[in-house]
């Protein structure tokens, strides 16, 4: 009776760690899925990574995220009910996501400076295919505060020269392109690195993170189905 007791205790705390757990795994979930989205339909209005990105990326994480609001939907139903088979279940797809995130992180590791090299060539078609009445690369350089791909004469070394534009002014009220003194110094380019190598550690974290927050979760899906059977186990002796 005493083990009955503990099974039961156990399993009522497991339960509990379960669900504020897939509360929290459903949440991330939709906010990937909202910058899914952002990226798929508002990204590529503003900045172009590189010439033949294909649009890939967006669609891989809307559909994992997608994914994951489903099933971590449906995995409610299971961890109330408390069906061992359908937990083993849910836990193996928490380790078929670890696994998909470990993949990528891996791919981000080696493909590191491809990624560099893509988003300098990717920022310099933008300038060069630049059209002023779409918003595309203003919209960068205006909100990052920068100018250019390297700096501001990247505009001027365009053939045909092209005029600076106002979204490269520090003050667009009071701005004459020509006068260099009034725009961005600095490029795009060195801004948007700068931010990735200044805030490197939280991206890492972030990351290992996401990519660890499955495991937890199988761990404690495996582990209540584990109980659950030994509790009806201990019943039946």
């Amino acid at each position: 009776m005493g083990n009955q007791f503990k099974n039961v205790a156990i399993i009522a705390c497991l339960k509990t760690l379960l669900f504020i757990f897939n509360i929290v795994f459903w949440l991330a979930g939709l906010l990937i899925l909202v910058v899914g989205l952002w990226a798929e339909f508002d990204l590529y209005k503003y900045m172009e990574l590189s010439p033949e990105f294909s649009g890939t990326a967006p669609h891989v994480i809307i559909g994992i995220s997608g994914l994951i609001v489903l099933i971590s939907s449906v995995a409610f139903s299971c961890i109330i009910k408390g069906q061992p088979v359908l937990l083993y279940i849910y836990g193996g797809f928490l380790v078929c996501i670890f696994m998909t995130d470990a993949g990528v992180g891996a791919s981000v590791v080696c493909y590191r400076d491809t990624f560099a090299k893509g988003l300098h060539d990717g920022l310099t078609h933008t300038i060069v295919t630049y059209n002023p009445q779409k918003p595309n690369f203003d919209f960068a350089q205006s909100t990052l505060y920068c100018c250019g791909v390297n700096n501001y004469t990247d505009w001027m070394r365009l053939s045909p020269q092209r005029v600076i534009p106002i979204s490269c002014c520090l003050d667009p009220n009071r701005c004459v392109t020509a006068n260099y003194n009034d725009v961005y110094q600095r490029g795009c380019y060195e801004v948007i690195t700068e931010y990735l190598i200044n805030n490197m550690n939280i991206l890492i974290g972030v990351a290992v993170g996401t990519a660890v927050l499955p495991l937890v979760g199988a761990l404690l899906s495996c582990s209540l189905a584990r109980y659950i059977e030994k509790s009806k186990y201990d019943v039946i002796n």
